[in-house]
């Protein structure tokens, strides 16, 4: 790597999982959240928000099917278009569905939402963070992906959703393509989302 060229501050170890709570397996039809975090440095503002127009510029005349948070990653957005701002970029460049796609492919799991947030601390640092939920549809498939990527960690996959998902498909992979940024990994926080209480009939007691 050239010594001019923006790189990461740190990886987070394939050994380790970053967990914040204890092993959860998961089940089918159960719905998962995924929140990633990452303190960022923009190195290029410029470079940042020039590649921001590029991705805006191509998404408006590319007709690819799209998840259902794409939808709207799709639409012309002046805010973004026009960005002077190198966060608001940043925020446009992010995929959190990155790595995921083999997952969906082979029937894993489906996604429901995508959500994302920038928090500046400074002109050029920040905290980034995403989350994406979905509905586990095979997670013994999710389970033979990160196990075919990891086998030395068959066991801990085996016991935890939130491994067999890191191992599947790489929390940080959103940040890998992105340009003229620096960035150290934070917490990635997988937790069950239950459904909500349905508004019903009261019972008679």
């Amino acid at each position: 790597m050239n010594a001019n060229e923006p790189a990461l501050f740190d990886m987070p170890s394939a050994e380790q999982p970053a967990m914040s709570q204890p092993p959860q397996r998961g089940r089918n039809r159960e719905t998962w959240a995924r929140t990633v975090t990452a303190e960022i440095t923009i190195v290029d503002a410029e470079a940042l928000c020039e590649a921001a127009r590029r991705v805006q510029e191509s998404a408006v005349t590319m007709a690819l099917p799209a998840l259902p948070h794409e939808e709207d990653l799709v639409a012309e957005d002046p805010a973004v278009k026009d960005a002077a701002d190198a966060f608001d970029a940043l925020a446009w460049l992010l995929w959190p569905t990155d790595a995921m796609e083999a997952p969906l492919e082979a029937g894993a799991f489906r996604i429901l939402s995508v959500d994302t947030e920038v928090e500046p601390d400074s002109d050029d640092r920040g905290t980034l963070a995403w989350t994406v939920t979905v509905k586990l549809t095979d997670i013994l498939t999710l389970r033979r992906l990160a196990a075919l990527a990891y086998p030395e960690q068959a066991a801990l996959i085996a016991d935890s959703l939130a491994a067999a998902w890191q191992y599947a498909a790489d929390p940080f992979a959103p940040l890998h393509s992105i340009p003229a940024l620096a960035w150290r990994p934070g917490p990635v926080t997988v937790q069950h989302v239950p459904e909500k209480t349905r508004p019903g009939i009261p019972r008679l007691t």
